[in-house]
């Protein structure tokens, strides 16, 4: 159960701050927390066996405010745990 809690709020964590960069990333003096890439496949990859067709893809956009984001709900989750007696 604990590390359940700790991988869920690292995925929400990461999610709000790539979030939080995108946002920021016009912003004159937060730009650098929009600074990053993406990793995966643009284009779906299907794969057609005649009764099942498969689409496989992956896709996932990393920036400064999304690692900042995971390290705050890192942190946060380890407080949650204690908190819960988990």
């Amino acid at each position: 159960m604990r590390k359940a809690i700790i991988i869920i709020l690292c995925a929400l964590g990461l999610i709000v701050g790539v979030i939080v960069g995108e946002q920021f990333s016009g912003t004159p003096g937060l730009s650098w927390l929009g600074i990053g890439g993406q990793i995966g496949f643009q284009e779906p990859v299907v794969l057609n066996l005649g009764m099942l067709t498969l689409t496989l893809g992956f896709w996932c956009k990393i920036n400064i405010g999304g690692v900042i984001g995971l390290v705050l709900f890192a942190i946060l989750s380890k407080w949650v745990t204690g908190w819960l007696k988990v």
